[in-house]
């Protein structure tokens, strides 16, 4: 998870931070340190992550405790920021709430380098947490 723009600064996750959602004036959300909202924190596929203080909104809505844990991933060849949760289910960061605080547990060695998965594979995203495909428009955009 990074790709900020070319005014923007970003930096890699480090173990035991702590980090919250914000959302960025072109719509996406980033995570960023409570302390420096301007930079991006960057997250490597695999991080390991806890959800802290899931608004009850949120817990309803996707059946998900007040707190869980999570493993970060980079879905598909448009590189859609996903957490897998400890019950299976994903969630794209743009779903998150602003605001919501996520604590890094631990962190990758090295960014994955794998072949994109094949289209199949970014199907079976919940699509409520994915945004549907009427939502990803942002698909296509240069970056």
């Amino acid at each position: 998870m990074c790709y900020a723009s070319a005014e923007g600064h970003s930096r890699n996750a480090r173990a035991d931070e702590v980090l919250v959602v914000r959302r960025q004036p072109h719509g996406t959300n980033w995570l960023v340190s409570p302390e420096d909202a301007s930079t991006a924190v960057c997250l490597r596929s695999g991080t390991a992550v806890e959800l802290l203080y899931i608004p009850e909104d949120t817990q309803r809505r996707f059946r998900v405790p007040q707190e869980t844990t999570a493993t970060f991933k980079m879905a598909g060849w448009w590189r859609r920021d996903v957490f897998v949760l400890n019950n299976g289910r994903k969630v794209v960061l743009s779903k998150l709430q602003e605001g919501q605080v996520v604590r890094v547990l631990s962190v990758t060695e090295t960014a994955s380098r794998t072949k994109p998965p094949v289209w199949e594979e970014a199907k079976n995203l919940n699509p409520e947490w994915a945004g549907g495909k009427d939502s990803d428009a942002s698909v296509s955009r240069i970056r």
